[in-house]
């Protein structure tokens, strides 16, 4: 099964799970569970009964004392001269006064009610003559209804359970609606209900029976009530004795029966708490159950399959919570059982799409590693499922192996190894690699030339070589990887030699063929040339001879001690620069003193000790000071200072005012062999000649070798001070 087979039925289940949730609610199959959700909340969140209500119940004891029901509409004429003398606020009969009785009774009742001026009447429906469904109204006696403040319907509509649970506030008939008993009650005590609340069927929190504050008629007949019990009260008139009246099952804690006034006062007591329940548009009930089998399917394709029952388990906890809430706080109620249900059935059902989907993958690739199963290589196992799981650890555990083999061997090699995709990405880095490129981890998917580029790293123009930037140098060797698929090669791997010190040596020995076959040469021949003259022998010729052949010792000399540095260590022991400096000054006195030269010192009173190979510095400073004294004009002067710029540092000095550097040679003053055109320097006296740059050389060797810092500034007629740094002893 691929990818795609896999999401594309990844969607089908979530669309059919979210047309089973609102198949669900809207077709009533989970309503029982919702109810029974719904009984439990409701209860819980229900406001307290309002002391405001009072129910007069016409009971068994006043069926004893004032007879037999029906009562005579004169009776009922007193119970509302008794009420209203007692300082109701509002009096609701729940009878029905649809049939005329005797007409001095009917008036008495409605002279009663018209002077009282606080009675509300029901009235309910009945099917219309002549037709099979319609409904009409069926009001109470019009002398009645034109004595009352005001008529309200107490039809009632159980659910399929039986259970009385909704009331229709708003009962429409063709154009033409009739608001509920409870809605005109609201209005007449000064609280109209919303109109949008009006035309709804809410769910009512019943209260419990026997929750509000009851009287028996014949105590109200008699007067036996006591004074103030009833003022400003809104009392509800109607049949509690047994087998007389309407009664209903209600949800208020178990299913109960409860008398028709009561039903009508847990209405009342709600609407005026506000605490009527209004269930969720279908649309959001239908985006509500979307939005949450989304999350779950979401977590079904993301998660891995050890979380995702968890998460199942959590999503109907939030749904139920969810559902709760709403209830307890918005007086919502979202029906949480369609959506519980469906996620009940979505987790086995892609559970079992998934272990279809791995079943076959293990099939295909214990295929694919084996060529095919031999019964023999047929693993032990409890069922299908687990026996290729085995059989696949097996393979995997074998594949692991030469992986790890290979991996050692990559990591193990003396070259620096870098493994490329298809894409030219850098996808692996052996041990040397990652040193040698530390910023491998900061990069995501970089080509290998963008990974050069960031690690300034060099290639040659032919790609052969790479030169990093701490001047190391690589020998470049690439190979393609063998094709996998069908998308344009596998990837490559490199692999980086480094010839850092093989290239150094060649260039050094580049360097000493052209010392020996010019410096060291010239000197030599002029030496011949000048025995070889048939005349006699004068001074000058023997002067010349003699300054050549302690040009070729210097120039012997400088090598041999280079090469010393660069192949021993120095030898550090404590000694006083500012010494160091005197001696140098007292060697190079006489030579100074011939060319008329003056040599000046600047040095710190107090003694400037560091860690040095005394031989060294001598020879560095013996190399500076004799080039300044050799390059400057006579009568001019050299100038040797020293002076401490930190606890941990000193600087030395040496200035001439000579012709200084000429350009070609400050493009690199410390190079071995350095720059020949007509010398280093122009000629500044007969000992100035072509300089080999071996002095420099050394001087720049020892200084790497004390861990200093040498800088050289230099113009054209305005002379050159070379500035070293050195650490020093730390008191």
């Amino acid at each position: 099964m691929t990818s795609t087979r896999l999401m594309l039925e990844w969607a089908i289940l979530l669309a059919i799970a979210i047309t089973g949730a609102a198949f669900l609610h809207v077709s009533g199959t989970t309503q029982r569970i919702d109810n029974q959700i719904l009984d439990t909340a409701s209860v819980l969140t229900r406001p307290a009964p309002l002391e405001d209500i009072v129910i007069v119940e016409i009971d068994d004891r006043s069926l004893a004392q004032k007879g037999n029901w029906p009562w005579s509409r004169n009776l009922h004429a007193q119970l509302v001269e008794r009420l209203d003398e007692a300082g109701a606020r509002l009096i609701i009969l729940d009878f029905l006064f649809l049939e005329p009785t005797r007409a001095e009774a009917d008036e008495a009742l409605a002279a009663a009610m018209r002077a009282s001026g606080k009675v509300i009447l029901p009235h309910t429906f009945g099917p219309r003559l002549n037709t099979q469904f319609d409904q009409q109204p069926l009001l109470p006696l019009p002398a009645l209804r034109s004595a009352a403040r005001a008529v309200g319907h107490v039809a009632v509509e159980t659910d399929s359970d039986g259970v009385l649970r909704r009331f229709e506030l708003g009962y429409r008939i063709a154009e033409e609606v009739y608001p509920h008993l409870s809605v005109v009650a609201m209005e007449a005590i000064g609280r109209p209900v919303d109109a949008d609340l009006a035309m709804t069927q809410p769910v009512v929190p019943f209260q419990d029976r026997f929750a509000f504050q009851e009287f028996s008629a014949s105590d109200i007949l008699d007067g036996s009530t006591p004074e103030g019990f009833l003022e400003d009260k809104i009392v509800l008139i109607g049949a509690t004795a047994q087998g007389m009246g309407d009664r209903y099952s209600v949800a208020s804690g178990d299913i109960g029966l409860m008398p028709g006034v009561e039903a009508q006062a847990s209405v009342l007591n709600a609407m005026m708490q506000e605490a009527l329940v209004t269930p969720v548009a279908p649309i959001w009930q239908n985006l509500l159950a979307g939005g949450a089998l989304l999350l779950l399917f979401l977590a079904f394709w993301n998660l891995p399959p050890r979380f995702v029952l968890a998460c199942a388990v959590a999503m109907i906890a939030l749904v139920t919570a969810l559902s709760l809430g709403l209830l307890g706080l918005a007086k919502l109620w979202l029906a949480p059982a369609s959506i519980v249900v469906v996620i009940m059935l979505a987790y086995p059902l892609w559970s079992w799409r998934r272990l279809s989907h791995a079943s076959r993958y293990l099939d295909r690739e214990a295929a694919r590693l084996t060529g095919g199963i031999e019964k023999s290589d047929e693993p032990s196992g409890l069922d299908y499922v687990t026996r290729r799981i085995e059989q696949l650890r097996r393979l995997v555990r074998t594949v692991h192996d030469s992986l790890g083999f290979l991996r050692r061997v990559i990591e193990t090699a003396p070259d620096a190894i870098v493994v490329l995709d298809r894409n030219e990405a850098v996808q692996m880095l052996n041990a040397r690699a990652s040193q040698l490129f530390p910023e491998w981890e900061e990069l995501e998917n970089a080509t290998f030339g963008e990974f050069l580029r960031y690690s300034e790293a060099r290639l040659s123009d032919d790609g052969g070589e790479l030169e990093t930037r701490d001047g190391r140098t690589f020998l470049i060797a690439r190979a393609e990887l063998e094709e996998t698929d069908k998308q344009g090669g596998a990837g490559s791997i490199i692999a980086l030699r480094e010839v850092t010190e093989l290239r150094r040596l060649d260039v050094e020995r580049r360097q000493m063929l052209e010392f020996l076959s010019h410096d060291m040469r010239t000197p030599q021949v002029a030496i011949v040339g000048l025995t070889r003259q048939e005349e006699s022998v004068q001074p000058d010729t023997i002067r010349r001879i003699r300054s050549q052949a302690e040009r070729t010792l210097k120039l012997a000399d400088d090598f041999v001690q280079l090469a010393r540095l660069d192949g021993g260590q120095p030898q550090f022991e404590e000694a006083d620069i500012g010494g160091l400096i005197e001696e140098a000054c007292d060697r190079a006195y006489t030579i100074a003193r011939g060319r008329e030269i003056t040599l000046e010192q600047d040095l710190p009173d107090l003694p400037c000790f560091a860690s040095v190979d005394a031989s060294l510095v001598a020879r560095m400073l013996d190399n500076l000071i004799g080039n300044a004294i050799k390059y400057s004009d006579a009568g001019s002067e050299v100038s040797v200072a020293l002076q401490p710029i930190s606890r941990g540092a000193m600087r030395m000095t040496v200035s001439d005012n000579g012709p200084g550097l000429p350009p070609e040679r400050m493009a690199d003053p410390f190079a071995r062999f350095g720059a020949r055109s007509t010398g280093a320097r122009p000629s500044a006296g007969p000992s100035a000649g072509p300089s080999a740059g071996l002095g420099l050389a050394f001087v720049k060797k020892a200084v790497d070798a004390h861990g200093g810092i040498i800088a050289v500034q230099s113009a054209e007629g305005e002379g050159t001070t070379f500035t070293i740094e050195l650490p020093t002893l730390q008191n």
